[in-house]
């Protein structure tokens, strides 16, 4: 009998450190691993990743969104509400500190209150109750029916709708200045980066075998400028870099010496020259709409001297970097251009991006753009040189995404002087116009139809609602 309980127990104490010893392996041990992760096409809870439209991103919070059936918007500490149906606004809340932004699911608003000392998350429903859900620094978006916070650590952070913490994952990346969510990659632009580099970044996901929600993560630079000519000692690419000539190059070039959309074409005589490079360096970014992530930069394109050798052998004192720029010429253009996401996830370190150009910023001064529903709207405002001037004017254009002819659609004049610079929201049916005066004192919100057309007075500077028709 005895012989019997020691061998149960033999047994038992086996199969306990056979379960710790497995537990340890899954939980502490393999994750470290990179051969532990996959792609969410092949894991076995692939219907836990990611959103299921796989065309949208993630939305991040503005002073403007769409609801079910209204729009929620932001003047300074008030949360306000406006029912489409009958046009009636009404405030849902005020807090004592300003509100940075909302996000809106279906009628239910979260948003962060404009206080440094307070990293809440908070949401309110349309009775205006409102529920701290956490505290999380960093870029607020929510996709599907998750909240995502993205830091500069970096690290990003999944919760649901009530506050509860799903994961959170490192990215193996360096500080992220700005960054947008979808699918749980991380597109991100680095404005630290040094003037030759595209700077534009996406962080890959891979899931670990037995839990979905841990994530290893590879940042790769996407490839978005392109080399066409061996560089000389100077130059800012490697010889590795260079490509045929294409049809992205043959394009560019004709649009080049065509002479109407870069900068300062006439200075050279183009035909003593040969395309060297074509380089996109992007500023900001969409969110993204129907399947695409559009860029707002510059296209930067230059040439070498078809004689270089010759000229740069005579030239005796400078650095080479300063006797290349001797025997180059370099034109710029700003452009809006556009992505395909399924790109950007099938991307590896050897493949370049292919961009799709949507249209030249003939007036090079937008303010920024929104894509909505197709189309790209534009505000721009006249420049600012004299505080005591009143009549400078806010324009906003509207683009077709898909053919690139944009017109203007509505202008204005400033409600105030100065050089506070407005904004613009985009929501179903409206365009809202933020206007401020110096530091945001005083601000007025101006509502206009998608065209243009009826443009209202909807608070004025006084944070009172007045619903007041102005002249077009």
């Amino acid at each position: 009998m005895r012989k019997k309980n020691k061998l149960r127990l033999s047994i038992l104490f086996t199969l306990f450190f056979i379960i710790i010893f497995i537990t340890v392996l899954i939980f502490f041990v393999l994750p470290k691993f990179d051969f532990m992760y996959i792609s969410a096409d092949k894991h076995w809870q692939k219907e836990k990743i990611g959103d299921v439209d796989e065309k949208t991103g993630g939305t991040e919070k503005e002073k403007v969104k769409q609801g079910t059936n209204g729009i929620y918007f932001v003047y300074k500490d008030k949360l306000m509400y406006m029912d489409e149906a009958n046009e009636q606004v009404r405030e849902m809340c005020k807090l004592q500190s300003g509100i940075i932004g909302i996000i809106v699911k279906d009628d239910t608003v979260f948003f962060r209150k404009r206080d440094e000392y307070d990293y809440g998350f908070y949401k309110v429903d349309l009775s205006g109750k409102i529920v701290k859900l956490f505290d999380a620094s960093g870029t607020s978006s929510i996709e599907g029916e998750n909240i995502y916070i993205l830091d500069g650590e970096p690290s990003l952070r999944k919760y649901d709708f009530n506050g509860r913490k799903i994961f959170e994952n490192k990215v193996k990346s360096g500080f992220i200045s700005s960054g947008m969510i979808f699918d749980n990659y991380i597109f991100f632009i680095r404005y630290n980066f040094d003037i030759s580099d595209d700077g534009v970044e996406v962080s890959i996901p891979k899931y670990y075998l037995f839990d979905a929600n841990k994530i290893n993560y590879k940042t790769r630079k996407l490839k978005l400028s392109r080399y066409y000519m061996q560089p000389e000692a100077g130059n800012t690419y490697w010889k590795e870099d260079v490509i045929p000539y294409d049809s992205v190059a043959k394009e560019v070039d004709k649009t080049v010496r065509e002479g109407e959309i870069f900068d300062d074409t006439t200075e050279k005589n183009l035909d003593d020259y040969e395309l060297q490079s074509v380089e996109l360096l992007p500023w900001s970014f969409s969110e993204v709409q129907d399947g695409y992530i559009y860029l707002y930069g510059e296209q930067r394109v230059t040439y070498r001297d078809k004689n270089y050798k010759e000229k740069m052998s005579v030239i005796k004192e400078g650095w080479e970097s300063e006797k290349i720029k001797k025997v180059t010429y370099t034109t710029i253009a700003r452009v809006l251009c556009r992505i395909n996401i399924e790109d950007i996830k099938d991307t590896s370190e050897d493949t370049y991006i292919n961009y799709e150009l949507v249209c030249y910023d003939l007036n090079k001064n937008w303010g920024g753009f929104i894509i909505n529903n197709k189309n790209a709207y534009v505000l721009k405002e006249d420049e600012y040189f004299d505080s005591s001037k009143e009549d400078r004017n806010i324009y906003v254009y509207s683009m077709d995404v898909d053919t690139g002819l944009y017109k203007e659609i509505y202008r204005k004049e400033r409600f105030f002087i100065g050089n506070y610079y407005s904004e613009m929201f985009v929501t179903d049916k409206y365009i809202f116009i933020y206007e401020g005066s110096e530091y945001g004192v005083k601000k007025c919100i101006t509502r206009i139809d998608r065209d243009g057309n009826n443009p209202i007075l909807v608070m004025d500077e006084n944070g009172e609602v007045v619903m007041q028709a102005l002249e077009k």
